[in-house]
């Protein structure tokens, strides 16, 4: 199997002094979703592991792993979930509220969500608890649809953002910061600049992978969530339409931009090229309500949009073409 931690072999990986986990279980490969499934099955016991799947394009995968672990009749002693993002989420609060592990086998790679410890609701997030496991078998994700890995590149990309953000305003910012966490969110970020997610989709599910880790760190999503995400939020908010992935990638090199990262205009032509939008058009008045509501959306969260004003920063996405004003 490539590069994996085998959980029957590797303990819990804990830090003492300051509670951050790591996954028992980690494998990123091609086709080692049955090979997964009996080993949960031999850690857990047949019977009692609880999985659960989506209706349609996960579905397949899901009905495969319940053969091998067998119907849950006992106390369930393991989630598994097997599906986009809001399967994988059902699972976390199930698993939370249960208090028992949770394990993400993810069919498609949409965003960080797959390995992070938030769970989201609606248009709020919760902080719950890292994953136990995280697998993904790369033959599933070849056959997931495009939009997917063009999300899952925005929302990996937009942790530079984030977190650069966060690196200049820590000391307004009311949550702790981490320098480590930091680190490693830019780090998850940079490494998609050199790689083309459809033709190596195993450096977006790494990259995705870090950035969850990089949250449990920090103990938040700050270092993958700032200005690009409070945007994303209005946007949801308002109706607009497009993925979440999408939506905080576009607007990640507008945020460079406004933070000083020299070298923006390269992450923007980088995600262009991968058919990102180039602008994103919008009434005025429509244009004013996303960016005068953005700062609601995680009103804890002080940014560069609290620090100019989101006036100024619209303003900007003007002038820069990110925003085009019919």
């Amino acid at each position: 199997m490539g590069g994996f931690l085998d959980g029957s072999k590797v303990r819990p990986a804990e830090d003492v002094q300051k509670g951050v986990k790591f996954y028992n279980f980690l494998d990123v490969g091609y086709g080692i979703l049955e090979e997964w499934g009996y080993r949960i099955r031999d850690v857990f016991g047949r019977g009692r592991v609880l999985v659960i799947h989506g209706k349609r394009f996960s579905r397949e995968y899901g009905e495969r792993i319940k053969w091998i672990v067998g119907k849950p009749k006992k106390e369930i002693s393991c989630v598994v979930s097997i599906g986009g993002g809001s399967v994988i989420d059902s699972g976390k609060f199930l698993a939370k509220k249960l208090n028992i592990p949770f394990i993400s086998i993810p069919t498609l790679l949409s965003s960080d969500g797959i390995a992070s410890p938030v769970g989201v609701r609606g248009y709020k997030s919760e902080f719950l608890s890292l994953p136990m496991g995280v697998i993904v078998d790369l033959e599933i994700i070849s056959s997931a649809p495009r939009w997917s890995f063009l999300a899952g590149t925005g929302d990996l990309i937009s942790n530079l953002s984030a977190s650069l953000d966060w690196d200049n305003f820590k000391e307004k910012s009311k949550e702790p910061y981490s320098f480590l966490a930091s680190l490693i969110s830019k780090s998850s970020a940079l490494s998609m600049l050199e790689s083309n997610p459809f033709k190596n989709p195993e450096n977006l599910a790494w990259g995705l992978i870090l950035s969850g880790w990089a949250m449990e760190i920090a103990g938040s999503s700050r270092p993958a969530s700032g200005p690009e995400h409070k945007i994303s939020h209005a946007l949801d908010i308002l109706n607009f339409g497009e993925k979440h992935g999408i939506q905080v990638g576009f607007f990640t090199p507008l945020f460079l931009n406004l933070n000083g990262y020299e070298n923006w205009e390269e992450v923007r032509n980088y995600l262009l090229n991968l058919g990102f939008p180039e602008s994103l058009k919008m009434s005025r008045s429509f244009a004013e309500r996303v960016f005068s509501i953005a700062s609601q959306t995680r009103p804890h969260r002080y940014t560069v949009l609290e620090e100019m004003g989101w006036e100024e920063v619209l303003r900007r996405a003007i002038e820069l073409g990110f925003i085009t004003i019919i």
